[in-house]
């Protein structure tokens, strides 16, 4: 991913996390969230079922963030080396 693709999607995941924030906390309390595109793609019990809805996008984006929805995201660019995505 280059950098303007990285603070293009960036950007646009954090004003989501901004105007979603004590929606995500309500209503996704103890589960993990997964914004992409700048939008709420959904929530699972795991780290892992959150993945799964990201992965499903088609197209795949290249940045998209996975946490704890009781947690502050980490809007850092952090690679992914588990070969998926």
């Amino acid at each position: 991913m280059n950098a303007a693709t990285y603070s293009r999607e960036s950007a646009l995941n954090r004003k989501a996390y901004e105007n979603l924030r004590e929606h995500i906390r309500r209503a996704y309390s103890g589960q993990y969230v997964a914004l992409a595109n700048g939008r709420l793609i959904g929530a699972g019990s795991t780290f892992d079922s959150a993945r799964a809805l990201v992965d499903q996008l088609d197209p795949a984006p290249e940045y998209f963030l996975v946490f704890p929805a009781d947690a502050e995201p980490d809007f850092g660019l952090v690679l992914d080396l588990s070969g998926s995505a």
